[in-house]
């Protein structure tokens, strides 16, 4: 068994076709959170990170009243959830990891700043299994193995994360607070897939596997998140819990998030079990 075939039970059906519009839409129907999209709305990445934003920061600060290093740490937060979220869900639902090229990422913003949409390119290429439906279209890469996906998907979040990381560090984000939002963002496709409850045997049986696999894909970084369940029998949800401050407390009128290192462990779980109960 893989983790794929094991998370089969929480989102079961296919889109009718296995276009990675199909595919990326099916998500969104599935859980709106998931909110990657397909088309070239806006910039490009690259030319918005060499072109646009100091100044777009600069922008969503001002919008949210805070300083340079909380309001870029909010900016990423929500980039990287549109991001790596959907790209992570991609790979657990069709076996599909997008090759890394920061030309093929689209983001479309707000006059103040926020991210509206993130995009990929339709003719972007991806790595796929063999049985994959677009296995012998020119944009597929085949790989022998889930195995093979998954170093092909670290790759692409390790690499994107070196391009950008730098830029951030310019806008005082940390190099922790940066590898601590991106595994987060990841690790949110078991969160939010979940967050209405599941059966909590299944949830309990995954969750070493689910958190094994968000290690696995930025080892140098991997005790910044963990995947951890909170069971009130017969359901359950999974949750990340943070090793890093998003900062977000900062804000007026915010409190620690649900999912801060900030909470102690034990009181994080009984909250996950209240909204359980209720």
């Amino acid at each position: 068994m893989n983790i794929s075939t094991d998370m089969g039970p929480l989102w079961p059906g296919q889109p009718d076709t296995s276009s990675l519009h199909a595919q990326l839409d099916w998500l969104t129907q599935c859980e709106p959170f998931f909110r990657l999209q397909t088309g070239q709305q806006g910039d490009t990445l690259a030319e918005w990170l060499d072109n646009r934003c100091s100044q777009v920061i600069a922008l969503f600060c001002q919008d949210i009243q805070t300083q340079r290093a909380v309001g870029a740490s909010m900016w990423l937060k929500g980039f990287s959830a549109h991001l790596l979220s959907g790209m992570a869900a991609l790979r657990l639902k069709f076996q599909r990891v997008m090759h890394f090229d920061v030309h093929t990422i689209n983001l479309l913003l707000s006059p103040k700043g926020k991210v509206k949409a993130v995009s990929i390119t339709d003719d972007a290429p991806f790595y796929c299994l063999a049985t994959d439906p677009l296995a012998g279209s020119p944009l597929a890469r085949v790989v022998a193995s889930e195995a093979a996906l998954d170093a092909q998907f670290s790759a692409l979040l390790v690499a994107l994360g070196q391009y950008m990381a730098p830029y951030f560090k310019i806008q005082k984000v940390s190099r922790t607070l940066f590898w601590g939002h991106w595994g987060y963002a990841v690790g949110l496709v078991f969160q939010k897939l979940t967050q209405n409850g599941a059966d909590s045997v299944l949830l309990e049986t995954l969750q070493p596997n689910a958190d094994r696999w968000l290690q696995s894909l930025l080892p140098a970084t991997a005790t910044l998140n963990a995947i951890k369940v909170a069971s009130q029998a017969p359901m359950a949800v999974y949750y990340v819990r943070r090793e890093t401050c998003c900062l977000k407390y900062k804000l007026d009128g915010k409190k620690h998030c649900s999912t801060c290192q900030l909470t102690d462990p034990e009181e994080q779980r009984r909250r996950y079990q209240a909204k359980l109960s209720a």
